[in-house]
């Protein structure tokens, strides 16, 4: 693993965190218009999606590629996606669940029936309008697990034969044209755009695994050209207030992003590395338990920074922003311990590879 990605896996959860939280604390029942500045500073927050799922489609692509073709290796392809994704997500799902199960206000929002639980429990895309919003409940953030799922069956069709790709491919391009799964909430789920984004990370590594290694100076260039591209773009949305719903804010991010993932691994080619230890490294071993915890954690942190306002008096802008760094680092700590104590020794237990392959 490139250790320059587990370092952008962690600024992409770190932005989807603190686009969470400022939004969260930005609103009427928490502390309102002393939030403004902090929400609009962190309006661009949710490209750490498309960034991630850019990285992704990298990410599972290199570690399988040579996978590819060997319907033998399927079994061992499924096990390690699944031990990767669902254990940690179960432990997350359930507390959460047992948390919002305790509270009055929010038991009524739970899923009451078996079949939308075992869906959520195996991140099947559900209906939006049911399941609160988002087609995930009790963890609204699982919608983009639901897309990681899709594209691990997809990996594994090119792990049975690569020519099986055209397959989805071909059923997702045609969708993009008509309602090739009608007129419900799979038609939606199959033509979001955000679906581009893992086809950039493939076509990402392919590339970079049949092409010379670049030399340092123009690897460095293309990394800097890519996160200078990333903040100008994150500067305008600032500026502009922009709204996450255009494709055009997703598919730029995500292009940026490969170009960006591009420059870091040709540095790393060429021999520029980020150390094990370093802190970004190893939020990003955490970064997948970050995304997971940081909903349920917020909604408390949130709940007591408007409780201390109501108590001391309403908080400004210096409250709002320190409410908002201290639930971020908050969950950053959690996630860090999470990994440490939970996730790692499972992974070493469900498998024997080393930990560091898992994407």
């Amino acid at each position: 693993m490139y250790q320059s990605l587990q370092a952008c896996r962690a600024l992409a959860a770190l932005m989807v965190v603190c686009f969470h939280v400022c939004g969260d604390l930005h609103q009427d029942k928490y502390l309102g218009h002393a939030a403004d500045s902090i929400e609009r500073l962190m309006s661009f927050g949710d490209a750490g999606v498309p960034f991630f799922f850019v990285l992704s489609g990298f990410i599972i692509t290199r570690v399988h590629l040579r996978d590819f073709n060997r319907p033998e290796r399927l079994w061992d392809y499924a096990f390690k996606r699944a031990a990767r994704i669902y254990p940690s997500y179960w432990i997350v799902f359930t507390l959460a669940y047992a948390a919002a199960w305790t509270s009055p206000t929010l038991r009524n929002t739970l899923p009451q029936d078996a079949l939308t639980l075992i869906k959520s429990a195996l991140l099947l895309p559900q209906d939006p309008a049911l399941t609160g919003g988002t087609g995930a409940p009790v963890l609204f953030v699982a919608w983009t697990l639901q897309y990681e799922m899709m594209f691990y069956l997809t990996m594994g069709l090119a792990i049975i034969h690569q020519r099986l790709l055209w397959l989805p491919i071909g059923l997702f391009l045609l969708n993009q044209l008509g309602h090739v799964f009608g007129e419900g909430y799979l038609q939606t789920f199959f033509a979001n755009q955000r679906i581009y984004l893992f086809g950039m990370g493939v076509l990402l590594a392919l590339f970079s695994h049949h092409r010379l290694h670049l030399p340092m100076a123009y690897a460095r260039g293309i990394a800097i050209t890519g996160t200078i591209a990333f903040v100008a773009l994150a500067s305008l949305e600032i500026y502009n207030g922009a709204t996450s719903d255009r494709s055009d804010h997703v598919l730029i991010f995500g292009v940026i992003s490969t170009v960006l993932v591009l420059g870091l691994i040709r540095m790393e080619d060429a021999g520029w590395r980020l150390a094990p230890e370093h802190l970004l490294v190893r939020l990003g071993n955490a970064s997948y338990v970050l995304y997971l915890i940081h909903v349920p954690v917020m909604s408390v942190l949130v709940k007591a920074a408007t409780m201390l306002s109501n108590h001391v008096g309403q908080f400004g802008l210096l409250g709002a922003s320190l409410s908002a760094l201290i639930s971020v680092m908050t969950c950053c700590v959690l996630a860090l311990a999470f990994h440490s104590q939970i996730e790692r020794p499972l992974l070493k237990r469900l498998s024997n590879r080393p930990v560091a392959l898992a994407a």
